[in-house]
């Protein structure tokens, strides 16, 4: 439980920090690692996702920074499912897409919403 919690607020630092800086540092992502340790289980979710990302960098150039790829796989560790990892998918980009929408900026903290993506994905 307290590493649940410790890993609540290092996703919630990275994500206010992100939406600052547009940046995710390294040593937050070592940090969440060491975090979930634990649940390296689920290293193929983690896969997945980062391959996603990956694909998706690859298509369409500068659109997701590093640390958001990264960033990736260490969230789909939290999820046990393939369905789970799809829901946190559509979560991450659906609240993503109306951000974008409605704020019209050019460019926008990503991390925020894959966090709250995977966390709507692991309780709904």
């Amino acid at each position: 439980m307290a590493i649940q919690i410790l890993l609540l607020l290092m996703l919630t630092w990275m994500s206010f920090y992100d939406i600052r800086f547009h940046l995710i540092r390294n040593i937050d992502l070592v940090v969440i690692f060491l975090l979930l340790i634990p649940n390296l289980s689920n290293w193929l979710f983690g896969c997945l996702n980062l391959s996603f990302y990956l694909l998706l960098n690859m298509i369409a150039k500068g659109v997701i920074g590093a640390g958001d790829i990264k960033l990736s796989f260490l969230l789909a560790l939290q999820l046990g499912s393939v369905n789970a990892l799809v829901n946190s998918l559509s979560y991450t980009w659906i609240l993503g897409g109306l951000y974008a929408l409605i704020s019209r900026s050019p460019a926008i903290a990503f991390a925020p919403f894959m966090i709250c993506g995977t966390y709507l994905a692991r309780i709904l």
